[in-house]
Order: C-alpha cells, then structure tokens, then sequence
C-alpha cells in the first residue's frame, strides 16, 4: 500500500475488510452445515453405538463452536467493535480445534462429552469488564494464531495416522484441509495489517482448507472414525511438546512489551527448562498408563487361560487396538472351545461308527435266519393270521436290514473315485430323475444354474446320491403347491449347489444335531442319510452347510473345491 494515496489506501483497506467478513461469514457457513451432517448421523444411523454417538457429538460441537466464532468475528468486524472482543474468537478457534482432536484420539469419547462446555467461561471474554483490562490485542494475536497453527498441525497428524490406520483416502483430503489452515495460521502469525501480503496469504487460504473439509467430511470418514492408541501417542506427544513452546512465546511476546531484567531471564529460562522436563515426565508416565499396563495386563490373563482353561474370557471395554486385540483373542478362544468340542464330538462318533459296524455285522446273520423262517412257514402253513404276521416279520425285518446296511456304509470309509464333472449336468440329470415323483405329490422341482461354473473333480456317483437325499428331505418337508430349487454358483475357487424349498423349516435347537447320526425329525427315515451325506462330501473336501427359518424354509449348500 506504500505507493498509494491516503484515499487508496482506505478503499483498498475497506475492500480487504469486505472480503475479510465474507471469509468469515463463508467459514461459518461450512462449518456449521459439518455440523449439522454429524448430529444427523448421530440421530438417525442406526448402527451407531455408543462410542460412535458421543463421536458425533463431539465432532458437531468442534465445528459448530468453529462456525459460531467465525460468525462472531465477522460481526465484529463489520460493526467496528473494540478488536479486543477477537481474542474471544481466536481463543474459541483454539477450542474448537481442540474438540476435534479429542474426538478423533479418545479411546472413551463419552467421558469427553463436557469439553464443548468449555466455550461458556469464553463468553465472558465479550464483556467490556473484561476485554477491556486486555493487552492490546494486534501485540497478542501472533500468539494466537500460532497456537491455532499448532492445534490445526495435530489434527493434520492425527488423519494422516487415521489413514494408515483405515486406509481411507478420504481422511488424505481431510489431512490436506487442516494443513492448508495450519499454513495460513502461520501467515497469520506475523503481526502485521489488513492488506498486507502475509495478511493476505492467510486469508486466502484459510476459506481454501475449510472448504476442502466441507467435501471431504462426509458421512463414510465420520463413521470411520474410531479410538486408536497411535492417536493417543501422537496426542499427547505434541501437546506436551507445546507447551514448553507455547511458553517460550509468550515470554518472547512479552518481552516486546516489557523488557525482562537479566535475573528474571535466567528465571524464565529455568522456568522452560523444568515445564520441558514436566512434560517429558508426563509423557512417559501417560505411556506407561496408557499403553504399556494394559499390555502387560492383557499378557496376565493370556497366562490365566493357558494355566485355568478355555473357560476363562478376558475382560475388554478398550475400542483401541489393544480391545479389538482382547475381542480377537475371546474370538479365537471361543473357536478352539468349540473346536475341542467337535473333536471330542467326532471321536464319539468314531467308536459309535465302529460298534455300530459290529453290531450291524452280527445281528444281520440272526436276521437271515429269521427271514427264512418266516418264508419256510410262509410257504407251508396255511391262514389268514399266518400270513399276516409273516407279512408284519418280513416287513419288519426288512427295515432292520435296511438300517443295518446303512449303519454298515456310514462306518465303512468311503473311497470317492473323482473324475471332471459338469456340476450344472449332474444337477440337471439328477433333477429329471426327481421330477416325476415330485409331481405326483404335486410339487414343483426347478433349477436355477449360472452359466459358465467351472467343472470340479468329484465321484459323480456319490454326490449324485447326496444330492437326492437333500431332494427327498425337501420333498418330506414342503406341504401341497411346495417348490423345491436346485441352483448352482461359482464362489472364490468354490462351486456351491444348493437345494432350497419353502417348507416348515428346521427349528434353531435342531439345527446343530442335524448332521449327527440317528437324530431326525421325521416320521419316517433312520437319521443316517444327512451323516453319510457330510461324510461323502468330506471326503471331497468339502462341506453341507444349512440356513433355515421355521415356517419359510431351508437351503443346503454343498461347497465342493474347484480344484485340489
């Protein structure tokens, strides 16, 4: 402004003082419409929990308390207020800056949620008994705006580890937002006036990284936002590391205004030389709190399963990485639980298949014998009262034989012969041979089969007959107009073929003895043909699984590999 007149130099500070207001007034705009978007998602996202609502919550107020000083500061300009009402606003910005770091680093948000109320005590800063006893404002506000620069500095940090942490690109821009004010506080910094180039850098900049985080904060990033420990480190490192700057400024700053004798000097330097060590202290303490007591507590109670048994749980309630660590372990103690448990299952199993393969030997001698006895007097015993309890021993005898032969083929191992095959074609032929009988109880048997399933190697045989035993079970139970799918599909190196119908469903208590031998819920059947299914498709290296509703249906799913 040196070459202009005392006329140009006023339009050109009125004009600068207009856009600075409309900076302000748009600052405020962004601000508060980010707020808005995390109240909204903190009332109306269902899937939030508790963590995630106090987050919200903390993340509305940081931008709402940002949005209402930026209002507050354009009103004092355009009204040409006493410029020592700003320092209520720089320090709101401070605030609010700070809001936002707790709601990204805290591992308990909903411990936090008074902060916001902080700004109350700042309103008294717009008193005339207050602001007037102030130090000139233009001699304290580099101070100001270096302390915004710091705080915007963290939060910049602080998205920068969220994106590692996430791998959200987004948090990239919102990082790139906050360096873009921390940049322009840093113009800011320089005590100089309206119009001036540092002046205007900052200007300009500040709406710039508002406005980046106006795109950048949507509702994808503020539902990512979770605890972190890396958070917490690079928290509480820099704000301990700021203090003994933040120290050392004001000192400088108030040295312009009143020199220091070379006594108090020595003071203010031993002063900054103990808060340094203070906060060094702090960190370390908070590290050993923090971080590594309940790592050393999470290695106890790991040694408490390994000596007391599975049964033990360890206690979470931490969302940082340490609780997601302690969920995981829960997880996979509960896994080898169960684990055990099947293993102990399938040993019972095995000495069950082994006297059963016994026994079904030795009672099918005494029933041939019984067989042809009853033919023998069959045929030379004449009567009506005869006959028909020869009819009910042959029957009955039938179905012991029946049963016995199964028990013999569940405990006998069987031997797949696997050879290329057309999943799509074995589900056809097999559904051409079950239609007819499906028919005839007037149900309806459709394929649904995607093209393009790759051929897997398996005994065409064996799983023709698995997939029939899950037809006939379909068909016991669906009622009259029932419809029965079979339906193919290729899944991660997979092939799933399915048969789903609309029947009464299998009730949730039942649902995991299915499987076992001679558990059934039918009037009819042994309870061995579900076993011998799994078991054929093991042998494949695969698996029968099963979703059921009562009342609306069940689909199994036999998983074969594509290849092995």
């Amino acid at each position: 402004m040196e070459g202009l007149t005392q006329t140009g130099r006023e339009l050109l500070y009125r004009i600068w003082l207009n856009y600075h207001i409309s900076e302000e007034v748009f600052i405020a705009a962004v601000c508060f419409l980010i707020a808005k978007r995390a109240y909204l998602i903190r009332t109306e996202e269902p899937s939030l929990d508790e963590e995630g609502s106090s987050r919200m919550l903390l993340v509305g107020s940081a931008f709402f308390i940002l949005g209402l000083n930026s209002a507050v500061h354009a009103t004092i300009h355009a009204m040409r207020w006493d410029q020592n009402l700003l320092y209520q606003t720089l320090l709101g910005y401070c605030l609010g800056l700070f809001v936002i770091i707790v709601a990204i680093s805290s591992e308990k948000p909903w411990t936090k949620a008074y902060i916001p109320l902080l700004y109350i005590p700042l309103l008294l800063l717009l008193h005339p008994a207050v602001y007037e006893h102030f130090p000139i404002f233009g001699e304290f506000r580099p101070m100001a705006w270096i302390a915004i620069s710091y705080l915007s500095g963290i939060v910049c940090v602080l998205y920068v580890a969220a994106f590692y942490h996430t791998r959200l690109k987004r948090f990239l821009l919102s990082a790139l937002g906050h360096l873009t004010i921390c940049i322009s506080a840093i113009a800011l910094f320089f005590p100089t006036g309206i119009g001036s180039t540092a002046w205007s850098y900052g200007h300009i900049l500040r709406p710039l990284g508002f406005g980046v985080l106006f795109f950048s904060m949507n509702k994808e990033e503020l539902l990512t936002l979770r605890g972190s420990i890396l958070y917490k480190v690079l928290t509480v490192l820099s704000m301990l590391t700021a203090i003994p700057i933040m120290i050392f400024g004001m000192v400088f700053f108030y040295e312009n205004i009143s020199g220091l004798h070379l006594m108090d000097r020595r003071v203010m330097i031993f002063l900054l030389m103990l808060v340094t060590l203070i906060s060094a202290l702090i960190f370390g303490l908070g590290l050993i709190i923090r971080l590594i007591r309940p790592i050393i507590q999470l290695k106890e109670d790991v040694d408490k399963i390994a000596d007391q048994g599975l049964d033990i749980e360890i206690q979470t309630g931490r969302s940082d990485e340490i609780g997601k660590l302690s969920t995981a372990f829960n997880d996979m103690v509960v896994k080898l639980r169960k684990s055990f448990a099947e293993r102990e299952r399938l040993s019972r199993l095995a000495a069950t298949g082994e006297l059963s393969a016994t026994l079904a030997h030795e009672i099918k001698n005494p029933l041939n014998a019984i067989s042809g006895a009853a033919t023998y007097i069959g045929k030379n015993y004449k009567g009506s009262l005869i006959k028909d309890f020869i009819k009910i021993i042959n029957e009955e005898v039938g179905r012991i034989n029946k049963l016995t032969t199964s028990l013999l083929n569940f405990a006998k191992p069987l031997k797949p012969e696997p050879a290329p095959t057309d999943v799509n074609r074995l589900a056809e032929e097999t559904v051409a041979l079950m239609r007819q009988e499906c028919e005839e109880q007037g149900l309806r048997l459709e394929t649904r089969l995607q093209e393009g399933v790759p051929d897997v190697s398996l005994d065409y045989g064996q799983i023709k007959q698995v997939l029939i035993n899950l037809i006939l079970n379909a068909v016991d139970a669906v009622g009259q107009d029932g419809v029965i799918r079979v339906s193919t599909v290729s899944s991660d190196s997979r092939v799933l073929l399915s048969v789903e119908d609309n029947g009464t469903g299998i009730p949730e208590g039942e649902l995991e003895n299915i499987f076992n031998p001679f558990h059934t819920t039918k009037a009819r059947g042994t309870g061995i043909g579900l076993a011998i299914s799994r078991k054929a498709v093991k042998e494949h290296g695969g698996d029968i699984t099963v979703k059921s509703e009562p009342g609306k249906g069940s689909v199994f799913t036999i998983s074969l590999p594509v290849k092995r």
